[in-house]
Order: structure tokens, then C-alpha cells, then sequence
């Protein structure tokens, strides 16, 4: 049999060598299905350990030298390529090739008499650079193969080598190695690529399928971030009664929350005096794990506008001074409370100064305002103090994630459509129009100070006003000298003059606070996630989980979607696929591995039925709903079956369901 095929040459070794050592030089472009290039696409040789990245265009190089290469026969005996003609021994046996031209003449002859196990390739090249018709005549032992080769291009090739060594002029047969490696391409949006490649020497085109183009496949070996737990604030709030410990934090008898955020005065004492100790106590007694801590505001006199509210910023020759108190605050807590301070930030909403209750402003209480290079200076200061006095060193803390990475601030206030309050002056949109540093942008200049990033233990931020998280920029390493750096959004809800104010209690404000969620653990990545008051204090708003009145809401059940069954520990696994208009869903695992928790969002007033395939592992055999609606408050379902991989979720109009396998 005569094949034509592209193939370009791997590698020499003599007879009696099984590894041979070769170099590679692989290159081309990557696109999408639209042939659009793919820029920061990961390729990577899995056998040779080389790795690069797509540029703007798409294109990619993989060279280097020194792969060592065992040898791995062909399953074909005997095959025509380009430039070679190949034969696989299965065991020792005589071979022989003849090229004759056209007419007859004998042009080549070269004979193994007794060739050991193995591959080995004849180089026809130099003769097909003059001849444009040849008969060749191949053998191993009794078996004969006969072929007409017609080279292409007028017999013109160019030939390349990744070898130490070229194949031998002339056309001797040569013992040789075939290259076994894998060929990957990883790129966010993508699905994942992979080809068997059998040379080191080649130009090669990829398109790649986006993950919503296909099915909705849940892939258990992709994961990402380890889920630390949900959690509630007491600032200002009254004392925890038994019941409302019950409801928050046991995990029987209400969301099974695991966090308690709590508020350290300019005094450096907590906002809510002993009634903060007992809150702690009882959160902890019902399985809460993590206590932090946030201040609102140093002493007017430390500040610039010598006042307590409405922003100011924090005097330079204060911040020693300043730094000590915060961090003495672990102290405190653990002797008021007998609970160890897990964590501390050193400022709350450091992009927010309160102005007043006009639209899009709701209130004035104790606020400081920080510059992006404040910031970062400040906390090279106080971090270490923090993290000296046992706790976790956090922030930023701002108000919108969107100031975490850049300038620019949200708009879109009820109901007059306003910007909000940037009291930076940055703008809200690009490009900004303060001067860098003198804006917000706080995780960029905290990655500027070495120190300062260097001593960050967890990037904390809330989800105000834009209600949407930011991805991690391309241009910030995920890891500090301490390891990879959580995200906890520390503080989340509805409030005067944003869209879910409220006050409301329906389905529809139930799913928009899941959304957040959602949007958070998935697009933030986010380890944590905290609502603000289990009720609202001076207003009746949606910034309780609770209404004013102690009346119930779907908030509250649609957040326990999420609180009840992802548990500190899981894991939160890969999702991808075209997810029909209007869901959401996200998926974690847990346990050893043995539990799989999926959230689903049907936003739509239609029912939707969405098949869910599940890779890279094993599936568990049944999954239990657990739904609420309208009507429903995460009440348990019969079970739905996994048949072939295959998890079929049939989701009601506007429904938050959680799915348990185990």
C-alpha cells in the first residue's frame, strides 16, 4: 500500500540503542471555530515538558532539545511516506529495498541481511530531487510490497530535521524512533484539546470549541476554588437571641451559616460592647468556624476631616499608631469572647465615604477613604501587625469589587439611573480620570508593595452597587510568598436606591440574591460569601435577611440553597456546555469526593429540563432536589436518577433547586 502523507522526520538511533535523545521544534497558530485567533492559550508537550503561549495572532513555538525518546514500532510492516519508506520488524528478519526509474534502471539498493527487532526508515529523498517516476520494491523476509511513487512538486521537498544527526545520505536504511508524545491546548472558554503526535518536527494548525457550544458537561477532574463557607454580620445589630442563633448558624435547624463578621470601633473595642461576646459564643456553640473582625473608622483626630462619618482620610504620622490598635483587637476578642480572631481588616469599604440619603446615597455613618497607594502603604504597616497577633490579614474591603481592580466606579441607581457616590472623582468609565494611585484600583497597588502583598492572607471585598464580582486580572499572580490567595466577599445586600432594595419578600428577589451568589462563587471565584443583617435596622429595606418586622423572605431560603449543602471543605468543579436561556448552575464536590452538590437558577417563568452529563469521574446513582419557589421553601423531592452519566434536572419556572448526590 502507497501513502502520501505529510511527515516530517524524527529521529536516528543505532542498531543496538532502545532511547534515543532528539530535539523538538513544533510551531503554528490556534483559532476558534469563527478562525479567529486564540490569544493566551496554554500549549503544552506533555511528554517533553515544554509549554508556551498564543500571542495576539494565535501563534505558538515549542522548542527544546535533549527529550529522550524510546523507540516504538510501527503496527504497519512496511509504508510509504513523503520522503521514507518505513518497516516495522516484529522480529529479527532480512529487508531489502530497490528504486528502479520508469524504464526499469536500477537507481537504489540497500540490504539488511539480517535486521534486529525494531523501526527502521529508508531515505528516498536524493533520489526523488531528480527523478519524477519511480518503482520501488520493498521486502521483509517473504513479504513484498510494490509501489508507483509520483513525488509532488515536481519532486521538490524541503526537508527538515529535529535529529542530533540526519538520516544517512545516500538512502541506508536506518534504525529509528517514533515519537510518542501528546500535543494539549488549554484556554479560558475553550473546551480542552488534545492530539497524539508522532514527530517533533512539525507546523500544525488547532481549532478549538468554545464550552458553550456543546452539551452541559459537569467535569469532576476540572476544579477550582475550595469553598471556606457563608456568613452573616452583627455590626450595630441587637444582641443574637438562642432563636436567632438557631436560625443562622445550626445547620439542623437553619442555614448552617459558618461565618461571623464583627465590627471594631474607633475605640478599638467592638460596636456592639458584651452583646458582640455572647453573639460569638452562641455562633460558635452552633458550629460557626471562622470569627473576623473589620474597622469602620480610626478617631476623628487621627483624620483629616476630623470627623467619624462621611469619609476622611487617615493621616500619615497615625498610622503606627493606628496599626496597633487594630491589631490589638485579637486580643480583645479572644478575651471578651474565650474565640480566637481568625481574620482582621484593617478598614471597611475603603472606596466609600457616606454622603447623605439623596439618591444614590443612604445615609452618613462612620466611614474612611482610601487611595489605592494609601492603601497598599498602610497595609505594609498593619498586615504584619495582624498577622503577628495570630489573625489572617485581609482587604481591601471596597465597597464594589470593581474597585479592586480598577478605577472606575458603578452607575445605575433606582430610579434615577445615577452614578454612585465615587468620592475619588475617578468616573465611570474608561478611562478613568484620576491619577493612578490617587484613585481606588486596590489590588493592583497592593501586587506594586512587596510587602504589602506579600503579607495579604485573604483578598476580601463586597459586592455592592454593580452586584456583579470581577474576575482576577491577567496581569496579578494568584499566589503571594504565603501560597494561592482566597477571596471572601464579606458583605452583601439590598440597599436604598440599588436595584433589590426592597423592602421585598417574593420569589423573584430570592433568585436575584441566588444570582449574586452564583456570580460570585463562580466568576469571583470566591471562597466565601456573607450577607450583611439577619434584620434590617433603621429602615425597612431589603438589608436583612429578615424584614424589619421579623416577617420571612425568599432571600433568606434561597441563600440556604447554598448554605445548608456547600459545605466548608467542597470544592467547586468545572461546569460547561450551552446552558438554556435563563439558568445558571454551579457544581461542588465534597466529602472524600463522595458527594456532589449542583445549585440550579431558573430565572424564566417556564419549566426547563436540562440534560447534565457528568466526566471525569464517577457519578453518583441518584441525586435528592431540594427546591424553592413560590410555594416552596427548600422542600426535599423524590429523587432523580443518573442513567449512562447522564443527570436529567427538570427545573420549575422561577425556582432555586439544589441537587445532593451521594
Amino acid at each position: 500500500m502507497c501513502h502520501r502523507l505529510l511527515f516530517c522526520l524524527v529521529t536516528l538511533i543505532a542498531l543496538t540503542i532502545n532511547v534515543q535523545t532528539v530535539d523538538a521544534s513544533i510551531s503554528g497558530k490556534v483559532f476558534n471555530k469563527e478562525k479567529k485567533p486564540v490569544a493566551d492559550a496554554i500549549v503544552t508537550l506533555a511528554v517533553a515538558g515544554v509549554k508556551d503561549t498564543t500571542d495576539s495572532e494565535g501563534a505558538f513555538s515549542l522548542t527544546t532539545t535533549g527529550i529522550k525518546v524510546p523507540l516504538t514500532p510501527k503496527k504497519s510492516n512496511i509504508v510509504f511516506h513523503k520522503n521514507y519508506l518505513d518497516f516495522n520488524l516484529s522480529e529479527p528478519s532480512p529487508v531489502k529495498v530497490e528504486v528502479f526509474d520508469i524504464k526499469g534502471a536500477l537507481l537504489k539498493r540497500e540490504i539488511l541481511k539480517n535486521a534486529q527487532t525494531g523501526f527502521y526508515r529508508f531515505n528516498i529523498a536524493e533520489i526523488t530531487s531528480s527523478v519524477k517516476l519511480l518503482l520501488i520494491q520493498a521486502s521483509i523476509g517473504q513479504e513484498k510490497t510494490v509501489c508507483r511513487y509520483v513525488p509532488l512538486n515536481n519532486g521538490k521537498y524541503s526537508i527538515s530535521s529535529s535529529v542530533e544527526g540526519t538520516i544517512p545520505s545516500g538512502g541506508k536504511l536506518a534504525k529509528i524512533t517514533e515519537v510518542n508524545d501528546t500535543l494539549k491546548v488549554t484556554a479560558e472558554g475553550y473546551l480542552d484539546y488534545s492530539e497524539a503526535i508522532d514527530s517533533y518536527d512539525k507546523e500544525i494548525d488547532i481549532t478549538l470549541e468554545s464550552v458553550d457550544d456543546g452539551p452541559v458537561t459537569l467535569r469532576l477532574d476540572k476544579t477550582h476554588q475550595t469553598i471556606d463557607g457563608f456568613g452573616i454580620n452583627n455590626t450595630w445589630a441587637s444582641a443574637m437571641s438562642d432563636q436567632d442563633a438557631d436560625q443562622m448558624f445550626d445547620s439542623a435547624k437553619g442555614l448552617g451559616l459558618t461565618i461571623l463578621r464583627i465590627g471594631m470601633g474607633s475605640d478599638g473595642n467592638p460596636y456592639n460592647g458584651n452583646n458582640c461576646w455572647n453573639d460569638i459564643r452562641k455562633a460558635m456553640q452552633r458550629g460557626c468556624k471562622y470569627i473576623i473582625g473589620t474597622c469602620w473608622t480610626p478617631p476623628a483626630r487621627m483624620k483629616t476631616n476630623n470627623n467619624l462619618n462621611d469619609g476622611g482620610h487617615l493621616k500619615p504620622e497615625y498610622y503606627e499608631e493606628w496599626a496597633n490598635t487594630v491589631a490589638g483587637f485579637a486580643s480583645k476578642v479572644k478575651q471578651g469572647s474565650g474565640q480566637e480572631l481568625y481574620g482582621m481588616a484593617p478598614q471597611n469599604e475603603t472606596d466609600f465615604a457616606s454622603c447623605g440619603r439623596v439618591e444614590p446615597c443612604n445615609g452618613n455613618y462612620e466611614t474612611c477613604l482610601w487611595t489605592g497607594k494609601e492603601f497598599a502603604a498602610f497595609f505594609k504597616i498593619v498586615a504584619p501587625k495582624i498577622r503577628a497577633a495570630g489573625c489572617k490579614a485581609m482587604g481591601p474591603e471596597a465597597s464594589e469589587w470593581i474597585h479592586v481592580w480598577k478605577d472606575i466606579s458603578a452607575k445605575g441607581s433606582e430610579p434615577g439611573n445615577k452614578g454612585s457616590s465615587d468620592p475619588l472623582g475617578c468616573g465611570y468609565e474608561e478611562p478613568a480620570q484620576c491619577t493612578p494611585g490617587d484613585g481606588y484600583d486596590y489590588g493592583h497597588w497592593l501586587y506594586k508593595d512587596s510587602v504589602a502583598w506579600n503579607n495579604l492572607d485573604i483578598l476580601a471585598l463586597h459586592q455592592y452597587d454593580t452586584q456583579v464580582a470581577e474576575p482576577w486580572p491577567d496581569d496579578v499572580p494568584r499566589e503571594n510568598k504565603i501560597g494561592r490567595i482566597p477571596i471572601w466577599q464579606t458583605e452583601m445586600s439590598g440597599v436604598k436606591w440599588w436595584p433589590e432594595q426592597g423592602p421585598s419578600s417574593h420569589i423573584e428577589n430570592g433568585i436575584a440574591v441566588a444570582g449574586w451568589i452564583h456570580n460570585a462563587l463562580t466568576v469571583g471565584e470566591a471562597s466565601a460569601w456573607c450577607w450583611w443583617w439577619w434584620k434590617p435596622l433603621d429602615t425597612d429595606d431589603n438589608e436583612g435577611l429578615w424584614l424589619k418586622n421579623g416577617s420571612d423572605t425568599k432571600r433568606r431560603h434561597t441563600f440556604s440553597n447554598y448554605t445548608k449543602f456547600v459545605r466548608p471543605g467542597y470544592v467547586r468543579v468545572d461546569m460547561i456546555g450551552a446552558f438554556p436561556e435563563n439558568v445558571e448552575i454551579s457544581a461542588y464536590k465534597g466529602g472524600n469526593g463522595d458527594v456532589l452538590v449542583l445549585v440550579a437558577i431558573n430565572k424564566g417563568s417556564s419549566a426547563v429540563t436540562v440534560p447534565i452529563t457528568i466526566t471525569g469521574g464517577n457519578a453518583p446513582s441518584s441525586f435528592t432536589p431540594y427546591v424553592t419557589s413560590s410555594s416552596e421553601n427548600v422542600a426535599a423531592k423524590s429523587a432523580v436518577q443518573v442513567s449512562n452519566g447522564v443527570l436529567t434536572v427538570e427545573l420549575a419556572g422561577k425556582t432555586v433547586t439544589t441537587f445532593v448526590g451521594r
